[in-house]
């Protein structure tokens, strides 16, 4: 059975930054590398579990790439200009109606 400290930066000799550093790089996960520090003081201070500051890990890069997935696709079609239904002009397209859209 390992020692009970084992997995602990202070007698396991490993850098975890470091280590963190590297695994996120490899798992392109960049949203992680930024919020995990603060995430693992949180977890800290909230008393997570394991499971919930992974879920939480887990959310934030989920987020992050659903958030800029969006953008990258927009960007890689190359549309001539950026639009929106706000900018729309109704009275212009007159077959249309103001409730419809």
């Amino acid at each position: 059975m390992p020692p009970k400290n084992a997995g602990t930066p202070a007698t396991s000799g490993r850098n975890v930054a470091s280590e963190l550093a590297f695994l996120t790089r490899a798992l392109k996960a960049p949203s992680l590398a930024a919020a995990v520090e603060r995430l693992a003081e949180r977890a800290r201070t909230e008393s997570w579990t394991h499971e919930e500051f992974l879920a939480a890990c887990l959310q934030r890069e989920v987020a992050a790439r659903e958030a800029h997935g969006g953008e990258g696709r927009i960007r890689a079609a190359r549309f001539p200009a950026r639009k929106s239904l706000e900018d729309f002009d109704v009275e212009h397209q007159r077959s249309l109606k103001r409730e419809t859209l």
